[in-house]
């Protein structure tokens, strides 16, 4: 469940630009870290189990899009 990190880091690192240089994409994405929030991350875990179940539910087919309803 890697995903939604990833997706909110890029956005954060990348709203006013994407950095210029490696070191300010560093910098950038290493404070995205640091702030990424809490509660952010659990609302992620807590999406877990209906992942689980649409994948279940397609037989681990492809046919399952991640997202909300």
């Amino acid at each position: 469940m890697i995903e939604p990190a990833w997706a909110h880091l890029k956005r954060v690192t990348t709203k006013n630009g994407a950095p210029s240089t490696q070191k300010a994409a560093d910098s950038a994405w290493r404070k995205a870290w640091r702030n990424l929030e809490q509660a952010r991350i659990q609302r992620w875990v807590e999406r877990i189990p209906r992942h689980i179940q649409e994948i279940i539910r397609s037989n681990g087919g492809n046919s399952y899009r991640e997202g909300r309803d």
